[in-house]
């Protein structure tokens, strides 16, 4: 398995939701909105350590301007599982706070996928996932 890369984070970014490229900046991601093309995960580990003065939930991986790290398609790693939890097998796209849910299109429509959950999760809950970068097209 390859290692996660280093990008610069143009804006806050929780950790391990989805990101995509920020074409603002070279070398650079922010964190995906409803439905955004995911590039990859932003990293598991928050940018301070847990102290009872920085009670953030869910913590950030990075502010704007600092590096992290991001896991790109086919890592594995965990994702933070938004509305309506996810069952294992489902194939994941971003919610409006780069949280996955689980896809559901309806026919003749296109999803861009951007995870599949290795594992059952209900909302709020961290899912060990596959970085899976497509997009997705229901036959109509």
């Amino acid at each position: 398995m390859a290692d996660a890369k280093a990008f610069r984070a143009t804006g806050s970014i929780t950790v391990s939701s989805f990101v995509k490229i920020d074409t603002t900046a070279n070398n650079s991601v922010a964190q995906c909105g409803a439905g955004d093309p995911v590039f990859g995960v932003s990293q598991v580990g928050g940018r301070t350590a847990p102290i009872p003065s920085e009670t953030a939930d869910p913590p950030l991986a990075a502010a704007a301007g600092e590096d992290l790290q991001v896991f790109l398609n086919t890592h594995y790693t965990i994702l933070r599982i938004g509305a309506g939890g996810c069952t294992a097998g489902d194939h994941l796209k971003s919610d409006a706070a780069g949280d996955g849910i689980a896809v559901s299109a309806g026919a003749g429509t296109s999803e861009n996928v951007g995870a599949i959950a290795l594992q059952t999760a209900s909302a709020g809950e961290l899912c060990p996932v596959q970085v899976h970068i497509e997009t997705l097209t229901t036959p109509v």
